[in-house]
């Protein structure tokens, strides 16, 4: 399955620098195997959007609303559960754009915000998210193959619009 195959190189490619290999591939193995996505794309909770560029998949969006959220107690929200862009295609404003299909999705679903865990360490993705007006408002834990990592947990408040 090509969203699969994205998801797991995205994924590897923001990630393997900084991890061990070993948790890398326990991680891949069990968020991004074709039934899992499958899963994923059958729940109407759940919406997936590709990147193409000249018809190749370059990036992608997942965001969950309700009860698909991964925190509980935020279904007046929209979650940004995933969203990555080849390292080949990173600064060229795809993820702003991400971002603003997120906003204008919570937006048809009127929730009142958009939030994201985001791992401590992944200072590009925090720079751009605090460039988008989101703040941080608690942390959680994030399985890592069989590592617990510490996720930032963000939100950005959206005007009526």
């Amino acid at each position: 399955m090509a969203l699969a195959r994205l998801k797991a190189e995205t994924f590897a490619e923001a990630f393997a620098e900084a991890n061990a290999a070993e948790e890398l591939a326990a991680h891949i193995a069990r968020s991004y195997d074709p039934g899992v996505i499958a899963g994923q794309l059958a729940d109407e909770r759940c919406d997936t959007w590709w990147v193409l560029d000249a018809g190749f998949p370059v990036g992608y969006l997942k965001v969950n609303r309700g009860s698909a959220q991964t925190v509980p107690n935020l279904t007046d929200g929209l979650e940004v559960e995933q969203a990555y862009v080849r390292s080949s295609h990173q600064s060229r404003g795809l993820g702003g754009r991400l971002l603003d299909l997120a906003e204008e999705s919570a937006r048809a679903h009127r929730l009142g915000y958009v939030w994201l865990g985001v791992w401590e360490h992944n200072t590009g993705a925090i720079q751009l998210y605090r460039r988008r007006g989101f703040v941080v408002f608690g942390e959680h834990i994030f399985m890592f193959g069989n590592e617990a990592q510490r996720d930032l947990l963000m939100r950005a408040d959206l005007t009526p619009g």
